[in-house]
């Protein structure tokens, strides 16, 4: 068996180690591909963009969705969508800023942007958002630092005006209390600013990295935040210079670990420092069409159960900005995959529980959008989930998408004879009559020789598609078709005899 390899489009076609595509496909095990399901809508639509998403549980253990757009915020009921803004079309947040939610306690605290207050709403008691109480600045950015403190980066206020090196902490176990920095209440609160010198506008912060309290991600620099308590109470570490990150939201902490994308590629960020999990891989073809006007449009989630780390980013083709293209890295078995798909933004979610009564609202058992022993029905389970295009919350429970994957590039025969392929067969658990198979071939008897495809054959009784091709070298490429059901796919075996004419 040829395997199909890691996914390496930015190698050499020629001897390529690994994969040359392997798209619509999840990168499941070191050796095999699994199939990654289309999405599917579960809620009604919004109206604008939204602009940021996030989940909460409350002390109870039930489940509360959030999200924003431009001018409002909601929160999932049922299928509906109901505002709960301080007022309808409240706010004017700006098309390139993200609305961040994070929780302290039982309250959910929204970042609005350098336009709007932030804004807070508390679980089981609320019934719409409001200001933030305590007179604190507006902020682009916003997480919880522990020892107890609401922690906001980039910011804005009267007296200062727009500072994006800024960040910004309440006074500690209060979210809502943010004193006059420099008075003695502030002192004796804990409460502080600080403006980073180095590495430009603050781009994200995040708690809990590395075995610190949190980290903070610049455009030109990453920094690691320590507790030290009174009177200084924060230290600012820079722990990388002239990288940082172009892309706020594609920050994904997921355990003592920050995956990002920064200007030159993917890192993994560890408290100490960053490692490219992209160089020689992926880096160079996802940031060759990624559009460079729209960095602010990417986003990251992570699939923790799976150690999977998703991007969503707008690459050739896209409409408006909007991401539709998936970049996926197994970072268990450190490999990649890509897959079309297009979604106003993607979030991990969780699951708010559904009764088989409740099943009503999301159709009939013929139309529901995930199977009835699917995760999305059990409450407080992760979610991997989007707005697709339509602006609906969707889930990636749907048909699985049409995948290809091609293997490597290389001669068929020792010593580079000519062969002539007269079939190839896929190894994977797909239906044969969903699978086809492609050969890519050089014509010539160099490996810069012009690259011809065949037509997909379908596979017969025998397990093979067959050809009747001669070449030097060649690649498989193996086409599963949407809604096909399967679980791995791991290469290829090649029936080929040595062309003695040629």
């Amino acid at each position: 068996m040829i395997p199909f390899g890691p996914y390496l489009p930015d190698q050499a076609d020629y001897q390529n180690p690994g994969a040359k595509q392997a798209n619509n496909v999840l990168p499941r095990t070191a050796d095999s591909y699994g199939p990654l399901s289309s999405l599917s809508a579960v809620s009604d639509a919004l109206t604008n963009r939204p602009q940021g998403a996030e989940a909460f549980r409350d002390s109870d253990g039930d489940v509360h969705t959030f999200c924003g757009d431009a001018s409002d915020l909601f929160k999932l009921n049922g299928t509906a969508w109901d505002e709960i803004s301080k007022s309808t079309g409240a706010y004017t947040v700006n098309s390139e800023d993200a609305v961040e939610f994070t929780q302290f306690g039982q309250h959910i605290i929204a970042a609005m942007g350098l336009t709007d207050q932030p804004q807070v709403y508390t679980l089981d008691v609320s019934s719409n958002f409001a200001d933030l109480g305590g007179t604190p600045p507006r902020f682009r950015h916003v997480t919880v630092i522990e020892p107890g403190f609401v922690f906001g980066g980039n910011t804005w206020d009267a007296t200062d005006g727009a500072v994006p090196n800024r960040v910004w902490w309440s006074a500690i176990d209060n979210h809502a209390d943010w004193p006059t920095i420099g008075s003695s209440d502030a002192a004796a609160k804990q409460s502080d600013r600080q403006d980073l010198p180095i590495g430009g506008a603050v781009q994200h912060v995040t708690g809990a990295i590395g075995g610190l309290p949190g980290a903070i991600w610049m455009e030109k620099a990453i920094y690691r935040i320590q507790y030290q308590g009174p009177p200084t109470v924060f230290g600012f570490y820079e722990v990388e210079r002239d990288r940082g990150t172009p892309a706020p939201n594609s920050v994904v902490n997921i355990g003592p670990a920050g995956f990002y994308l920064g200007e030159e590629g993917f890192y993994r960020f560890d408290g100490s420092g960053s490692v490219p999990i992209g160089d020689q891989k992926v880096d160079k073809t996802i940031l060759n069409e990624l559009s460079q006007d729209n960095y602010h449009r990417v986003y990251g989630m992570s699939d923790p159960i799976n150690k999977m780390i998703f991007w969503a980013y707008p690459g050739t083709g896209h409409s408006g900005g909007r991401p539709n293209k998936l970049a996926v890295y197994n970072w268990s078995v450190d490999r990649w995959t890509t897959a079309d798909v297009e979604a106003e933004l993607i979030f991990r979610d969780m699951s708010a529980g559904v009764t088989l009564d409740g099943l009503d609202a999301y159709g009939t058992l013929d139309t529901l959008p995930a199977s009835l022993d699917s995760r999305v029905w059990t409450g407080g389970r992760i979610v991997l989930s989007a707005f697709d295009s339509d602006k609906k919350l969707a889930r990636f429970t749907g048909d699985n998408l049409a995948a290809t994957l091609e293997t490597k590039e290389d001669a068929l025969l020792d010593g580079n004879a000519r062969a002539l392929v007269n079939g190839v067969m896929p190894f994977t658990d797909a239906p044969a009559a969903d699978t086809t198979v492609s050969l890519s071939y050089r014509e010539g008897n160099s490996p810069g020789s012009s690259l011809t495809v065949t037509s997909a054959n379908a596979i017969d009784v025998d397990g093979f598609a067959h050809f009747t091709t001669s070449t030097r070298f060649a690649s498989a490429v193996v086409n599963i078709g949407a809604g096909a059901s399967w679980s791995h796919a791991q290469g290829v075996n090649y029936d080929a005899t040595p062309d003695g004419s040629q």
